[in-house]
């Protein structure tokens, strides 16, 4: 199963002067009208601008903005089209003027400060990121597991498959794994994937030595809280079957 398709939209804006101290949070979900589904892509929308807390990611007096449409975007009329002609251009704003007044509602005056801006249509999303159909993503129903959800089947509504496959040592990552879809989780699924391939006390020494890179990651530092967890888990980490001489001689910590 898999969700509809999405549409993006990339902007690079002037914040000359622009306020946006009212801005509690860089993530923002738009919902048009509460009595329309939120599977339509016309209705549910979201926007971040990572630059609020990342100066690195743009030039000082500028902003980035990435908007995209809920996973309920409808495939059809996007594989009549198409792309690079004038019928394939127009439909693209239309469908994403919806992505600007959400963003308008943070900042009246985008279009305005607009420096840069690209539209990712469901195509796009097919072709650069391999997406069948242009989807979101797998889409498993709630009260039904997937796959080799393994014990996650059993009290999670609709679990993912698990990283372990029945080839001992292979593992899987991704958005089509446990957590789930969507940029976070697939990089928490990449975590998962390398935190069973060594010792708990390498995730430990990480997380202190990222805490450390920057004040804004100062939370990253597990603390006493970190002696809480390693006992708890240091006898599942690495997995058996990943266990090599190596760390069963005692000298699995890089």
């Amino acid at each position: 199963p898999r969700h509809g398709a999405i549409s993006h939209l990339f902007l690079a804006i002037d914040a000359e002067g622009l306020d946006l101290s009212h801005i509690d949070d860089p993530a923002h979900l738009v919902v048009q009208d509460w009595d329309r589904s939120l599977q339509d892509s016309q209705n549910l929308c979201s926007f971040f601008i990572p630059s609020i807390l990342d100066k690195t990611l743009c030039p000082p007096g500028k902003h980035v903005i990435h908007v995209y449409s809920s996973g309920g975007e409808p495939y059809e009329p996007w594989e009549k089209l198409t792309p690079g002609t004038e019928e394939y251009e127009a439909y693209k704003k239309e469908r994403v003027e919806v992505l600007w007044r959400a963003v308008e509602r943070c900042i009246p005056d985008v279009r305005d400060r607009v420096e840069f801006s690209i539209i990712g249509s469901p195509l796009a999303h097919e072709a650069f990121l391999r997406r069948d159909r242009g989807t979101y993503g797998l889409a498993w129903a709630a009260g039904t597991s997937a796959p080799q959800s393994g014990i996650l089947g059993n009290f999670l509504p609709f679990p993912f498959p698990n990283l372990k496959t029945p080839v001992d040592g292979l593992l899987r990552c991704g958005d089509s794994c446990f957590p789930g879809i969507g940029t976070p989780s697939a990089a928490a699924s990449g975590a998962i994937a390398a935190n069973t391939m060594t010792h708990v006390d390498n995730h430990l020494k990480m997380l202190s030595e990222a805490s450390k890179k920057d004040p804004m990651y100062k939370f990253l530092d597990a603390g006493i809280m970190g002696q809480v967890y390693k006992p708890l888990v240091q006898g599942f980490t690495p997995s058996p079957e990943l266990r090599t001489d190596q760390f069963v001689s005692g000298a699995g910590v890089s």
